[in-house]
């Protein structure tokens, strides 16, 4: 019998007219199965040990014979772990990017968020109100122009024109 077979809550007996007795262990209790549930449990069971054995473990290197790999020095080629701890990762030295933006990162977008306020102030009436109504309040350029009776690709140019004229007062703008 092997190791991880005395660990197993399910056994598969032969009896003398060749067949099988299926009994797995709830509670203490062995319970005698039918086929179709033993296979089940020892389906579960092997899926539970996968997850949490094969998974995790060292994992040796097999070339297409299904003999390890070694290196230079005859050591076997170890892959490393499909699934590791955080705890064993920050153990190690590892350092992981925070998921929101860093403090200097927030500082700076809040200071080009400002600047752009102030060049959206030396814009035109007309331009800032262009923008104000695609940009802020969501309006398309289609819409806008039914609203205002001029041409779509009017519009459009006059949008990119006060882009560009945004553009290069950003670039000027000092924080």
């Amino acid at each position: 019998m092997n190791n991880w077979q005395k660990y197993r809550n399910f056994r598969k007996f032969k009896n003398a007219d060749n067949s099988y007795t299926c009994i797995v262990t709830v509670d203490g209790a062995k319970v005698v199965v039918s086929e179709e549930v033993y296979k089940e449990y020892a389906e579960i069971g092997r899926r539970i040990e996968y997850m949490e054995c094969d998974l995790k473990r060292d994992r040796i290197l097999q070339d297409t014979n299904g003999k390890a790999v070694m290196d230079d020095n005859g050591q076997p080629i170890i892959l490393p772990e499909r699934e590791v701890s955080l705890d064993r990762l920050i153990a190690e030295g590892r350092d992981f990017p925070a998921s929101g933006p860093s403090p200097e990162e927030a500082a700076i977008r809040q200071l080009e968020t400002c600047a752009l306020y102030r060049c959206l102030d030396l814009l035109a009436p007309d331009e800032r109100s262009l923008i104000n109504v695609l940009f802020f309040e969501g309006m398309t350029i289609r819409e806008h122009a039914g609203r205002t009776g001029k041409t779509k690709s009017g519009i459009d140019r006059q949008k990119t024109k006060i882009l560009g004229k945004l553009n290069q007062l950003m670039a000027r703008a000092k924080f």
